[in-house]
C-alpha cells in the first residue's frame, strides 16, 4: 500500500480498529474519527497511540493531507465526513476494499461463517504463532488476550483474517469477504442472519457459494458439516478441495470423546480411522469445540504438528466478549458474551449450564438491530429456555439501522410463552438494582448482545465487589 497518511471514518469499530493498528505497525500515519460513546476498542486505540476525533465534522478532513480515507460499512454520504471526502474527490475506499489490498501479498486464510469467526480466527492465529510461523492477523474483537491486541503485521506467509458476510456499504450489497482473494477458507456455519441484507437463508448460501468460488483449486475449504447448507455447498462445487468437520458422523473430521473436567473442555478428532488428541482448552461449549476443530484441521493441512496444536489450544485465553469472565465474587460469576443470534444464545447458555451445573443462570439480553429481532422473533423467543431468569433490555440500534417496528417489549412477551421468568427493564441502572436485590448465590450472570451491554456487566461486577467489601 502506497498511502502514508490514512484517516478512518468510524475508527472505533472492531474491524476498523484492527486494520488501523495493522497499518500503524507497517509504519503508516493513522488517525480517524468516531462518536463519543464508549467502545470496547477504546483501550486498544489508546495503547497503540492512535489519536482520533470524538465527533464527525467535515473540518476534521481539512487539517492534514490524507492519502487515503477508509470508511466503515456503517456509514455513507449521510455522514458529514463521508460527504466531504466525496465532495473533495479524496482517495476513498471502504474497509473491505482496504482489507483485500493489505492481504493480497500473503497466503490469506479467510475465516467466515455466521458464528465463530472471531474465536476461530484467534485460535488459528495462536496455533500459527506457537508453530513459529509469525502470522499476520486482523480479528474483529476488542482484544485477543494471548496477543494483547487484535491485529499483527507478522513476517510469515500466512494472513488470518476474519471474513465478514455483511455488505461492504449501504449502496453495495456485495459481502465484504468477496473483496478478499484467499487461498484457504474456513466456513463455520451457514444460516439466516442480517435480514436487512439477506431475505432468506438461500441468499446467505449464495454469498458463501461465491466465496468458495474464489478459492483456487490448489487451496482448500474447511467446512462445518453440521449445517444442511454446507452439504449443499460441497455437492454443488465439486472442483474444490473440502475438509469437512463436526459432530455429524459423516464428517471427514469427526468430533469424539467430549468431556468436561473442572474448567477444561476435552475432545478428540477421528479421521480416516485415526484418532487425534485429546485436545484441551479452557473455553466451554460444543460451539467452541467446533471453533477449535476448524482451527486444528486448518493447521494440520498446512503442516503444523499435533503437539504444537495441543500446547497452543491449552494456552488459549478466549477473546474479548466471548464467554469472558468479567468478575467472580464467591459463588457469583459474571460472564459477558457477544451472542446476539438465537443459535449463538442457545449454545452460550448450554455452555454455561455445562460449566456451572449447580448455579442459577441469569441472562440480561440486549437485542441487536430491529430487523434481526423482527425477522428471527420466533427463534429468539425459544432461545432462553434453559435460563433461570431472563431480563430483556431495549434494542440496540446500530448506526446502519436506527429504528424499526419491533420493540423489546414485543420480544419479552414472545419469550414468555416458553420462559415464564422473563422481565423487560429498559433502564440499565434499574437492571443493576434488580439484580443486586434479587439474586442468590450460587449464580451466573450473563450479559449477552452485540451492543454496549458489556458495560452493564462491568458495573454489576464492581457493585458486588463493593458490597462484599462493606460486608
Amino acid at each position: 500500500m502506497n498511502a502514508k497518511n490514512i484517516y478512518f471514518i468510524g475508527i472505533k469499530g472492531v474491524g476498523m480498529t484492527a486494520l488501523a493498528i495493522y497499518l500503524k505497525q507497517l509504519g503508516k500515519e493513522v488517525t480517524g474519527s468516531d462518536v463519543k460513546d464508549i467502545f470496547v476498542t477504546d483501550k486498544l486505540l489508546k495503547e497503540n497511540n492512535i489519536s482520533y476525533y470524538e465527533d464527525f465534522n467535515e473540518k476534521n478532513l481539512h487539517t492534514l493531507k490524507y492519502d487515503l480515507i477508509v470508511i466503515s460499512a456503517a456509514y455513507d454520504e449521510k455522514n458529514v465526513e463521508v460527504a466531504e471526502a466525496l465532495r473533495r474527490k479524496m482517495n476513498v475506499k471502504y474497509y473491505s476494499e482496504v482489507l483485500g489490498e493489505v492481504t493480497s501479498n500473503k497466503k490469506t486464510i479467510a475465516v467466515a461463517g455466521i458464528h465463530g469467526k472471531t474465536t476461530t480466527s484467534a485460535m488459528l492465529s495462536q496455533i500459527l504463532e506457537k508453530a513459529n510461523l509469525d502470522p499476520s492477523f486482523i480479528i474483529g474483537s476488542g482484544e485477543v488476550p494471548n496477543f494483547k491486541t487484535n491485529a499483527k503485521a507478522g513476517t510469515g506467509e500466512y494472513f488470518v483474517v476474519e471474513a465478514d458476510e455483511y455488505r461492504k456499504n449501504s449502496k453495495d450489497n456485495q459481502p465484504k469477504f468477496l473483496d478478499l482473494n484467499p487461498e484457504i477458507a474456513i466456513i463455520s456455519s451457514i444460516e439466516l442472519d442480517h435480514p436487512d441484507m439477506f431475505k432468506t437463508v438461500d441468499d446467505v448460501y449464495d454469498a458463501f457459494y461465491s466465496l468458495v468460488c474464489r478459492i483456487p483449486r490448489n487451496g482448500f475449504v474447511v467446512l462445518c458439516w453440521d449445517y444442511s447448507r454446507a452439504k449443499k455447498l460441497l455437492r454443488t462445487i465439486a472442483d474444490r478441495n473440502f475438509e469437512t468437520y463436526g459432530f455429524d458422523p459423516s464428517s471427514k473430521w469427526r468430533i469424539v470423546n467430549v468431556r468436561q473436567e473442572e474448567e477444561k473442555t476435552i475432545f478428540s478428532l477421528e479421521s480416516s480411522g485415526r484418532v487425534y488428541g485429546p485436545f484441551k482448552m479452557s473455553l466451554p461449549g460444543n460451539h467452541n469445540i467446533l471453533n477449535a476443530t476448524a482451527a486444528i484441521v486448518t493447521a494440520f493441512k498446512i503442516g503444523v504438528l499435533e503437539s504444537t496444536i495441543k500446547v497452543a489450544l491449552e494456552s488459549f485465553l478466549t477473546v474479548k466478549r466471548r464467554f469472558e469472565e468479567i468478575g467472580r465474587i464467591g459463588d457469583l460469576v459474571i460472564i459477558d458474551d457477544y451472542a446476539h443470534h438465537p443459535t449463538a444464545i442457545i449454545r452460550t447458555l448450554e455452555a454455561a449450564k455445562k460449566r456451572y451445573p449447580d448455579f442459577k443462570i441469569w441472562v440480561i439480553f440486549q437485542p441487536h438491530t430491529y430487523s434481526r429481532t423482527e425477522k428471527l422473533l420466533d427463534e429468539f423467543s425459544q432461545s432462553f429456555k434453559i435460563a433461570d431468569q431472563v431480563i430483556i433490555t431495549d434494542i440496540f440500534a446500530s448506526a446502519r439501522e436506527e429504528k424499526g417496528k419491533i420493540t423489546a417489549e414485543d420480544l419479552s412477551e414472545k419469550i414468555r410463552k416458553y420462559q415464564r421468568k422473563v422481565k423487560y427493564i429498559s433502564d440499565m441502572t434499574e437492571i443493576e438494582k434488580y439484580i443486586l436485590l434479587n439474586i442468590k448465590e450460587p449464580a451466573v450472570i450473563m450479559t449477552l448482545g452485540a451492543g454496549d451491554i458489556y458495560q452493564l456487566g462491568e458495573k454489576i461486577s464492581n457493585a458486588f465487589k463493593e458490597r462484599k467489601k462493606v460486608g
